[in-house]
């Protein structure tokens, strides 16, 4: 049961404050148990600082849970991505008296109604984009908004170095697609129809079945509007994660 809600600055070191300088973690006072099922690790006697900082430097670590009693520290893990490193089961542990520190966006990454964004630098296939958003504990870029497609463009396509044709320069894959059902567009990670879309006047290419059968990847344009193209387009990423309790 959560009890109180904070917002906590850890005092790191000089380093790692320097790096991670922006982040802030929102303080949970735990009496009897957490959502969390997944722990990255379970120390002891370690200290608070170095308990966040190792959840910090760790891209898949969505909190940690610390015990100023007995000094215990408990990463928690991303409950829907798969982890590279071992995973402790946290379903039989005690939580009585510890804090959970639950992390915002990390260095790099841009924040917006509560979820954090970042874009690469480089340009790859959608499903590579998929596996490059994975690595990092996030996904692919789901929009829900047209208020958030424009904040998307603003920030990370529209810039005075982009070319004329605006369907082949400064545009970056979405989640969104139609891989499964032809005409029937949906979030790849959460797995869900859209219900807000935002298409381009001369999109989608439903209207040409010739064209639509080879587009079934959406990307963003410069000005937040979508549209449909080969999955195998060499395009910029946007990923997106959110450290919110669900």
């Amino acid at each position: 049961m959560i009890i109180a809600m904070v917002y906590v600055l850890l005092e790191l070191t000089a380093h790692t404050r320097a790096q991670y300088k922006d982040i802030v973690y929102l303080q949970n006072n735990i009496v009897e148990s957490t959502n969390s099922s997944l722990s990255m690790f379970d120390l002891q006697e370690v200290s608070l600082v170095k308990c966040g900082s190792l959840c910090l430097l760790n891209q898949c670590c969505k909190e940690f849970l610390y015990s100023r009693h007995n000094q215990r520290c408990i990463g928690v893990h991303f409950a829907d991505f798969q982890s590279t490193s071992p995973i402790i089961s946290l379903a039989f542990s005690s939580f009585e008296g510890m804090l959970a520190y639950q992390k915002g966006c990390e260095n790099g990454w841009l924040k917006f109604n509560g979820h954090c964004y970042r874009k690469s630098s480089s340009k790859t296939t959608w499903a590579n984009a998929k596996l490059e958003c994975q690595k990092m504990c996030s996904y692919l870029v789901e929009i829900e908004s047209k208020e958030e497609s424009g904040w998307l463009a603003t920030t990370f396509l529209d810039n005075a170095n982009c070319r004329s044709d605006p369907f082949f320069d400064c545009t970056a894959w979405t989640g969104g697609n139609d891989l499964d059902t032809e005409g029937q567009y949906k979030w790849d990670h959460s797995n869900t129809l859209m219900s807000f879309t935002n298409w381009h006047y001369h999109e989608p290419s439903l209207g040409n079945p010739n064209q639509a059968l080879n587009k079934d990847c959406i990307d963003m344009l410069r000005d937040g509007v979508w549209n449909d193209r080969p999955c195998s387009y060499s395009n910029s990423v946007i990923c997106e994660k959110s450290f919110n309790k669900e």
